[in-house]
């Protein structure tokens, strides 16, 4: 897949500039408070339109029985 295709150059550029951020530890608490909004918008989108899938929590039980 081409990744340049499919993120948008907006989106990028914002990836970029928290990345960027991240290694020199400065913390947007601005940016951090709108990417956790966009999250939460896109898990309540997702779980509309597909359903809530709670398959981690067998993953990990599953991984702890297995020797």
């Amino acid at each position: 897949m081409d990744t340049k295709a499919a993120i948008p150059p907006e989106v990028m550029a914002e990836l970029h500039l928290a990345a960027g951020a991240a290694v020199k530890g400065i913390r947007d608490r601005e940016g951090m408070k709108k990417a956790a909004e966009r999250m939460d918008h896109r898990a309540e989108k997702n779980a509309s339109l597909y359903g809530v899938h709670d398959v981690g929590v067998d993953i990990i039980r599953e991984m702890r029985e297995s020797p």
